[in-house]
């Protein structure tokens, strides 16, 4: 009777998780081998007056993976992962397709923004380190990804000021796993496609992955562009140009991971990643003048070959304490290289050769990186992270032109530049458990960042220190409930980056050098005494995870940045006079005062039975999602009502579904992203507007069976054209115009995954 009523509790407190206990028949008497069903049939009936030994089966509890929204609910602070559910939802080409569509990122010339904020507010990392200079993410396929985490404003160990995303590459497995992907798409000129292999494996204490992927691009864009300028002395011009641009790249990428387990203690990590890239870009415009007098060039035509290989090795150990602390060292190389050769023939009217150019540049970037971390439970409610970094990089970079096959040797082109950043960073920060209801997380970081750039002429040393407090609130209403409200007040900052510190000056390739350009196609310069931009926010967010899944979510934010950056136009003459002798407008960065922006973000995701329970049934298999992102911003030092953060624009929407259609293997959905036009005034002079952003992806998947699927997706279906224009209105005396139509095109791709 004793193990009957320990079998009676075991059964009523396993009953609740949905796992059975079941009574297991009498034991067979022992032997000196296994019994056989045969042998176990024909045993004799044990006698009724026998006394019963009761015995309990071995109760085996298997846990599901946990969804990238109960990863995300147990986090201390507001971070949203997306695994490969997301990644591999509509088969996409590259990872930009993946992010244009998760809630609150926007896209800018293929850079993601968080809150409509880019350019540095937005910090971008791969495997938790900043991306390589020129790396563009979408040179990864989604097949190289294990999952995104997207970071709301800043912490101690992320001081991003709207936010981080950091792109987590594929991890070694628990157990064997092999993959391979291939998708054929087409875009423009011809048909591209990729194809991937993993493999992944554990043998004893080690594990490692190996992902090897390939890939082949090509797009292409035409556009119409209408220039207008007038001088102080009311002379007008004004061209129509016509123009073309065409690019085909190849990319090879491996970026193996393994992983050892020395002991119960101490983990040892190590990984490298290496892609190579080859592209060939070639563009052509005509130039016909509607006003004044005819511009030299009527025609021009330019091509370039180029190549780029990133190369990257990282060790990490991870040493346990047996109080539950936990020591992690990690030290990473990087090394950068950028080669371009580009051939640029303009013709007069009647076609004679005006100019034939020849452009060599060959760029270079060497990163080290150490850093440690140490996680130390204190007490039973206290948990302190402390960490440092040390990172420095080298900067080499050549840029030579030939003029009808004579060099030019000036300032910015045929001397070697040279420059030299070294960053150190430490920070602390305490999880604080206050209650099963109450958490806390207070946070400092320190950080000091020295550029030095030599480029025979000017040395430039500029070195800048921030301190940055943060602390994050989490109040769970019931601490087994679903319902929680994040709170946070964070001092952040944004670095100057070096092409914005070094002075070195650069044509704007619009206007030859012997020309006086406009200021809307100023050339460019840098400014070596620019200062950080610092940053004071405040986050207000509501989260209720539904048991179905899903998640609803609103929140507010405001950020204040003191020395804003921006960069200013003026008329300059002889400022460079190795390189043009004619007054030129030139655009240089400078810390103008401040600037304020705040927003709404609201996001729902779930099944379609859980929020529209008058459309769909329940397991309807539908699943939905949708976010809505209003922002302002007020830059102080520009006249309004316009007077907003740099392409930052009104709102941002988008909205999807899913639909698992019974009993069929097929899965269906639909994405769109919306965007409106919006005018910004970069001064109280200039102004810059931007075409509203229209764009709808569709894709239709088939689970052949357990091991391997077929996807089908469209991608901008709607194919708007995208209209950008400035003008500056009364600059000492001058005025100008441009508006630039390009078009955009749609895509589709084909993509088949085998598991085996």
């Amino acid at each position: 009777m004793t193990a009957t009523r320990h079998l009676l509790v075991l059964t009523l407190l396993l009953g609740p998780l949905g796992i059975q206990a079941q009574t297991p028949p009498p034991p067979q008497p022992a032997a000196s081998a296994p019994a056989t069903a045969a042998s176990a049939a024909s045993a004799p009936a044990r006698p009724a007056d026998a006394p019963q030994t009761n015995a309990l089966d071995r109760v085996q509890v298997t846990a599901a993976a946990e969804t990238d929204d109960g990863l995300r609910r147990r986090q201390s602070i507001a971070m949203s992962i997306y695994g490969r559910e997301e990644l591999d939802r509509q088969g996409d080409i590259d990872v930009t397709d993946v992010l244009k569509r998760l809630p609150g990122v926007s896209m800018d010339g293929g850079a993601p923004r968080l809150r409509g904020l880019g350019g540095g507010y937005t910090q971008i990392l791969i495997n938790g380190e900043p991306a390589p200079p020129g790396f563009s993410l979408d040179s990864l396929a989604p097949a190289d990804v294990e999952r995104i985490e997207v970071v709301s404003g800043a912490t101690a160990e992320y001081p991003g000021v709207a936010g981080t995303i950091n792109v987590v590459l594929r991890e070694p497995p628990r157990t064997q796993q092999r993959e391979w992907r291939s998708n054929l798409n087409y875009r423009a000129l011809q048909p591209g496609g990729s194809t991937a292999f993993q493999w992944g494996d554990r043998i004893g204490a080690l594990s490692f992955v190996v992902p090897l992927s390939v890939s082949r691009s090509a797009h292409a864009s035409d556009y119409e562009q209408v220039r207008l300028s007038r001088t102080p002395g009311g002379q007008v011009q004004s061209q129509a140009i016509r123009g073309r641009d065409e690019g085909r790249s190849t990319t090879a990428q491996i970026a193996p991971r393994l992983q050892w387990k020395a002991s119960d203690w101490d983990t040892i990590n190590l990984s490298a990643f290496w892609q190579h890239g080859q592209s060939r870009n070639a563009s052509e415009r005509s130039i016909v003048a509607l006003l004044g007098t005819p511009w030299a060039t009527a025609r021009d035509e330019a091509a370039s070959e180029g190549s780029s290989d990133v190369k990257r090795a990282a060790a990490n150990w991870v040493h346990k304490q047996q109080d539950g602390g936990k020591v992690e060292v990690k030290g990473s190389w990087q090394d950068t290289t950028r080669d371009n050769t580009l051939h640029y023939d303009s013709y007069r009217a009647d076609g004679r050769l005006l100019v034939t150019r020849e452009t060599q540049t060959d760029f270079g970037e060497a990163r080290g990186a150490l850093g440690g971390r140490w996680t130390q439970p204190v007490a039973d409610d206290h948990t302190v992270v402390a960490g440092w970094d040390v990172e420095t990089r080298e900067r080499d970079e050549l840029r030579r032109v030939w003029d009808f096959g004579v060099e030019r040797l000036d300032s910015a082109t045929g001397i070697p530049f040279a420059a030299r950043i070294g960053r150190a960073a430490v920070f602390v920060q305490d999880d604080w458990t206050i209650s099963p209801q109450w958490g806390v997380q207070p946070g400092l970081r320190l950080e000091e960042v020295r550029t030095r750039s030599d480029d025979g002429s000017n040395t430039i040393d500029n070195r800048a220190r921030v301190v940055a407090p943060t602390l994050h609130v989490n109040y769970k209403f019931d601490p087994k409930g679903r319902d929680q409200i994040r709170a946070s007040v964070t001092r952040s900052f944004k670095m100057p980056d070096l092409s914005a510190l070094v002075g070195r000056y650069v044509l704007n390739g619009n206007y030859e050098r012997t020309e006086t350009n406009t200021p809307i196609a100023a050339d460019s310069a840098g400014n070596p005494q620019l200062q950080p931009e610092l940053s004071t926010g405040f986050d207000l967010r509501f989260e209720h995870y539904p048991a179905s899944g899903g998640v609803f979510s609103v929140g507010v934010f405001y950020r204040q940045i003191d020395d804003l950056i921006r960069r200013g136009v003026r008329l300059e003459s002889g400022m460079a006079p190795d390189i043009t002798n004619v007054p030129r407008w030139v655009s240089r960065p400078m810390n103008i005062g401040q600037a304020s922006t705040r927003g709404l973000e609201l996001e729902i995701k779930g099944r379609g039975e859980e929020w529209l329970p008058a459309l769909f049934d329940k397991d309807s298999g539908v699943n939905l999602r949708a976010a809505l992102n209003l922002y302002r911003s007020e830059v102080e030092q520009v006249d309004g009502p316009d007077n907003r953060l740099e392409a930052q624009p009104p709102w941002l929407s988008n909205m999807g579904f899913d639909w698992r259609i019974p009993d069929s293997g097929w899965t269906v959905g639909a994405s769109l992203v919306l965007q409106p036009g919006y005018t910004t005034n970069q001064t109280d002079l200039q102004v810059a507007r931007r075409s509203a952003v229209r764009t709808l992806d569709a894709f239709a998947a088939w689970k052949v069976d357990r091991f391997s699927q077929v996807r089908v997706g469209l991608t901008n279906l709607l194919a708007r054209d995208n209209v950008v224009a400035s003008a500056v209105e009364d600059l000492d005396g001058f005025s100008a115009g441009s508006s630039t139509r390009r078009n955009t095109l749609r895509a589709v791709n084909a993509s088949w995954v085998v598991r085996f």
